[in-house]
């Protein structure tokens, strides 16, 4: 009997404490984060940025909306936009995640300098002015 009591409280805490955690799953901020993510992967990146921005306004702690609101940026080579929500969603993931997002942050800064710098048609180096022999 005592088994069967545990097994069914077991079973019961299971069930409950699952239901908790999807409950951050349901919501404006998830609903506008799953437009954005569908628009993400149709390849709509600029549609997905409004949806994506609404999902971290309404759940700032949202580390999932912060981390495809920068590859969205990226996906549109808007490198400097990207930097700031990656750094976000480094700060809110779990470990696991952080190496990946690194790499996106990194990825971002570096061709935000290049772009600044305009590798390849950069500015022109002064020139010098000619002497008279």
């Amino acid at each position: 009997m005592k088994n069967g009591c545990a097994m069914i409280f077991l079973a019961l805490v299971v069930t409950l404490t699952s239901a908790c955690a999807t409950l951050g799953r349901f919501g404006p901020a998830y609903d506008s984060f799953n437009r954005g993510l569908s628009l993400f992967n149709q390849g709509r990146f600029a549609e997905s940025v409004e949806h994506l921005e609404d999902a971290t306004r309404r759940d700032p702690e949202f580390a999932e909306a912060y981390l495809y609101l920068g590859r969205a940026y990226i996906s549109q080579s808007r490198w400097r936009d990207a930097i700031q929500p990656l750094r976000t969603a480094f700060r809110l993931s779990p470990r696991q995640s952080q190496q990946e997002i690194m790499n996106l942050l990194v990825d971002a800064m570096f061709a935000a300098a290049l772009n600044d710098f305009h590798l390849g048609g950069g500015p022109t180096p002064p020139t010098r002015s000619k002497e008279i022999l």
